[in-house]
């Protein structure tokens, strides 16, 4: 078109390309380009006003400047003409002559900004006009040129580009696509956009607003800036609608004549999608984004307005959460609170407890009457009772009195009985107590109160099936304080009892042993805050029961500022005995513990009867370890009373073991052994194992002691001395950076791929740092253990070799590290072994009973069934170590055995109890499980055949065959 035409007019809408054409062929062209920015041309408000020379002055400078370089001449007319006060008019003649005989291109980019400015337009049209042949002029515009630029008629000398010439076809899409590396379907995008320059090129449609924010904002700004005020404000306010927008609907919200408009808007090139008929727009997501952000800009009493008509398009439409959030952000508490009562029911109904939360905190000073059943379960799912008891005195008795005459009504008292006791005020709890009538409600309240007065309540052994809602939470805390532990993990079907229940079944898992799973359950709850229980106490509690002392102590410091926003009396007291027995069971601290009980005195503890025999437990087991027994006594027998009387089996195990080192320790041996048994029983029926293996590492004497007042050594307490033998589980990685399959063909694997060091030494010092504690080891060791025989240069020269291969396969994040003579892996949670994972297993299964132990215990032996410890290779330390973990096994099969035959698996029972005699034909305990097991299946046959096996292995070793096993076959045939 340059090539046939003088002028050439580009007039299209923003982001059609213009410009970028036009530098593509400026490029191209063998003549010369002067580019003249027409945006800095200082325009007149009123056209009428102010003197036109102004413009046509600058418009003649900005002229000179670009020209200058490529005809020297022109330049000097036109400082000639502002020199000798020439009108635009004969300046842009005189320019005209002066370009005659040259091929110069003038570009005049953003004409449309000289609108109204009457000296640029006349130098304009004067130019145009007068232009001679041989140069060229571009004008580039937004908008159609200013109405009356001459010349601008004449087919013969001027072309015109517009929209539809710019505009995409699918192969240039395509093209364009693959130059920006973006792969949408450009057929699809030519569609949708008409292919429309920048709405091919950029991704309006992303959802996520940050993905090239500044980019998508300065564009959105630009497209928003050709358009009349009446077109920016539909935009802007229409697009809190998420739909899309119609007429009707812009209406709704207050814009004026949105139909016209719209009408406007469907000719201009923007992000925007419109229904097949025109009717409905829709802004794309990164448009929409823009326009959402330029709402914040408009005064606050229009922002008012237009929210307010928004909630009432909303609430038609039946989403009345949203206009919830529109009438609150619009400051009309009033409509957002009827709002909310039709709302509210589906937020809790999905246990959407934030959301809930955030609407009643707008709603102070309290909520009304109303919306108080929400209040109540916002109280309870987030812990915080000062909002049941707020709510109470703002309405008074009247209204929670008149509770039991409503629906629902009996389930709030109980809610608010729950408050009241958390804080303290149990006068208070037991007066909404006595206007409830009889029912599951009330006797669920009535047990919340027994943990303050020790009063007895029976709930119904199928209460959890006959409640909903956070009632059946409430029962899960009561279960659990019971020692229900089973009871409280089976109970996950309602949705309040996965979500308010999480803490007591993590709770529950860590009191019968079952350790990992209890991790497991702890870390589903992800790093978010979590429920107050979970984070203020239990965390803690499995913290130091994997010996993760550092982390114990910060889990139960963090969890008291959680804690003070509850409101809870009960939960500081908690806090604070928590803190007593860290210090005792973890330091022997016993100055600390001290404190910390003398605190929960002060703070009330002894005016509940949950905190009063926990206080019981572990000030007698300060005196006990401060040498005081005689004082310990009435603490500790005060506690035992106090939780078999409220049946709160859950810490009486604890209790009683401590009682009974306090009795025999103070003369009192029958009382001692009774109520070690009374702790066994209670552990054995109820299944908190865990706690009870606790609290006889704090005394072993107890179990010692009963263990040799039994006539065999198969009896339970047998069983506990050789637990407490075994070290506690540790806690493993959930999702380790690097496994060590060391059983059978050893593997090591990073981040789930396998890898293979260049030296095979590097693999077994791998293994030889896990096998130590905090897999760390000195240098002297590492030479003795794996190089022994070698001289002491040779040996670190091979040490060094193993250490940087080893290095060389470590993932980021894991380092072996040297701090003087030690090596250490760091952190050592992120490493696993085989070996290391059937040790925390075994050790795990040793704190359980029943199925639970079974369980573990088969998963601990299944590990070892890939091939031995290190297949096929021998030193001297892995021999050790091998010979250790198959000690280790045959035991495990034997416990298992065990287990199995107290379970009534007798098939499995004579399985292990036979591959335990093939390795091993003088384990006794072995004889004495196949004897058992073969009396279970009736064949006196082979009891007598597995018996005469027994006298020959004893006969091999020269000793005698034990008179409790002869006694155990005489019994049997009997």
């Amino acid at each position: 078109m340059l090539d046939q035409y003088p002028v050439l007019v580009m007039a299209a809408s923003a982001g059609s390309g213009k410009t970028t054409a036009a530098v593509q062929a400026a490029h191209a062209l063998s003549s010369p380009v002067a580019w003249v920015a027409l945006a800095g041309i200082p325009g007149n408000v009123d056209p009428g006003a102010g003197d036109p020379g102004t413009d046509g002055a600058a418009l003649t400078r900005l002229l000179k400047a670009s020209v200058e370089p490529h005809v020297p001449a022109a330049a000097t007319a036109l400082t000639g003409a502002m020199a000798r006060g020439l009108s635009p008019s004969e300046t842009g003649i005189l320019f005209a002559r002066k370009l005659a005989g040259t091929e110069l291109v003038l570009v005049l980019d953003r004409v449309e900004t000289i609108g109204g400015c009457a000296g640029a337009e006349e130098l304009l049209d004067a130019l145009v006009g007068s232009l001679p042949d041989g140069p060229r002029l571009v004008l580039i515009s937004r908008v159609d040129l200013p109405q009356g630029l001459g010349g601008l008629g004449d087919i013969h000398r001027v072309a015109f580009l517009e929209d539809g010439d710019l505009a995409f076809d699918v192969a240039e899409a395509a093209e364009a696509l693959r130059g920006i590396d973006r792969g949408d379907d450009p057929s699809q995008l030519v569609d949708a956009t008409g292919g429309w320059v920048t709405g091919v090129l950029y991704d309006w449609w992303g959802a996520d607003p940050s993905a090239s924010a500044a980019q998508h904002e300065c564009l959105a700004a630009e497209l928003l800036a050709q358009l009349t005020p009446a077109e920016v404000s539909l935009l802007v306010r229409a697009s809190l609608l998420d739909d899309g927008v119609t007429a009707e609907q812009a209406n709704a919200l207050g814009l004026a004549s949105p139909d016209r408009t719209m009408a406007a808007l469907r000719g201009r090139r923007l992000p925007l999608i419109w229904s097949p008929d025109g009717s409905r727009m829709t802004a794309l997501p990164r448009f929409r984004h823009h326009l959402q952000r330029e709402i914040e800009c408009l005064d606050e009493n229009t922002l008012r307005v237009l929210r307010r008509g928004y909630a009432t398009l909303l609430q038609g439409r039946g989403r009345h959460e949203d206009a919830v959030a529109e009438l609150l952000m619009s400051g009309d508490t009033d409509a957002a609170r009827h709002a909310a009562e039709r709302a509210l029911p589906d937020v809790l109904g999905r246990l959407d407890l934030a959301t809930a939360e955030s609407w009643l905190d707008r709603m102070r000073p309290a909520p009304t009457p109303s919306l108080a059943s929400a209040a109540l379960r916002v109280a309870f799912g987030l812990e915080q009772c000062w909002r049941g008891v707020q709510l109470a005195d703002h309405h008074g008795r009247a209204w929670w009195s008149g509770l039991a005459e409503q629906p629902g009504g009996e389930e709030d008292l109980a809610l608010l009985v729950w408050c009241f006791w958390h804080v303290g005020r149990i006068d208070g709890a037991r007066e909404i107590l006595a206007v409830m009538p009889p029912g599951h409600p009330r006797d669920i309240a009535a047990s919340v109160l027994a943990l303050a007065d020790n009063s007895t309540p029976q709930l119904a052994p199928d209460v959890l099936d006959r409640v909903a809602g956070p009632l059946e939470a409430v029962v899960m805390r009561v279960a659990y304080r019971s020692g229900q532990l089973r009871e409280v993990q089976d109970s996950l079907s309602g949705a309040w009892r996965r979500v308010a229940g999480t803490p007591w079944r993590v709770a529950a898992l860590r009191a019968e042993g079952r350790i990992s799973q209890a991790e497991e359950a702890y870390a589903a709850v992800g790093n978010g805050p979590g429920p107050v229980w979970l984070a203020a106490f239990e965390a803690a509690e499995l913290m130091a029961d994997v010996g993760r002392r550092d982390e114990a102590w910060g889990a139960l410091l963090a969890g008291r500022k959680r804690i003070a926003s509850t409101g809870s009396r009960v939960y500081e007291i908690l806090s604070l005995l928590l803190e007593a027995k860290l210090a005792l069971r973890l330091d022997r601290d016993l100055p600390r513990a001290a404190r910390a009980l003398a605190e929960a005195e002060r703070r009330g503890c002894a005016r509940y009867a949950l905190t009063a025999e926990l206080a019981g437990i572990w000030r007698g087991l300060e005196l006990l370890l401060a040498g005081r027994d005689h004082d310990a006594v009435p603490h500790l027998t005060a506690a035992v009373s106090a939780m078999r009387q409220g049946n709160r089996r859950l810490e009486l195990p604890t209790a009683a073991v401590y009682l009974s080192e306090a009795l025999w320790r103070t003369g009192d041996e029958d009382g001692a052994d009774a109520v070690a048994d009374l702790a066994l029983e209670v552990a054995t029926d109820q299944g908190p194992r865990n706690l009870l293996l606790q609290a006889l590492e704090d005394v072993p004497s107890v179990a010692v002691r009963r263990a040799d007042a039994e006539p065999t050594h198969s009896s339970r307490w047998h069983e506990l001395v050789s637990a407490l033998s075994t070290a506690r589980p540790m806690t493993g990685c959930a999702v380790p950076r690097l496994t060590l399959e060391d059983f059978g063909p050893v593997r090591l694997v990073v981040d789930g791929r396998e890898v293979h060091p260049r030296l095979a030494k590097s693999v077994e010092l791998l293994a030889y740092l896990l096998s130590r504690p905090a897999a760390s080891a000195r240098r002297q060791t590492l030479l003795e253990e794996l190089f022994p025989g070698r001289s002491d240069a040779t040996g670190r020269s091979y040490l060094r070799q193993a250490l940087y291969r080893l290095r060389e396969v470590l993932p980021d994040g894991l380092s072996l590290l040297q701090d003087g003579d030690v090596y250490r892996l760091t952190p050592a949670s992120a490493v696993v072994s085989a070996s290391g994972t059937l040790r925390r297993l075994l050790a795990e299964a040793a704190r359980q009973d029943g199925e639970h132990r079974w369980d573990t215990l088969q998963r601990a032996l299944a590990i070892a069934e890939r091939g031995s410890y290190f297949d096929s290779l021998s030193t001297q330390w892995l021999d050790t170590r091998r010979a250790e973990l198959d000690a280790a096994l045959m035991q495990a099969r034997v416990d298992a055995a065990t287990v199995a035959l107290h379970l009534g698996r007798v098939r499995d029972a004579r399985r292990l109890a036979r591959v335990v005699l093939d390795s091993d034909p003088y384990r006794e305990q072995a004889w004495r499980l196949a004897l058992c097991a073969a009396e279970a299946v009736g064949s006196d046959d082979e009891l007598l055949d597995l018996y005469r096996g027994y006298l020959r292995a004893m006969k091999d070793l020269g000793v005698p065959p034990s008179a409790d096993l002869r006694r155990l076959v005489d019994r049997l045939r009997r």
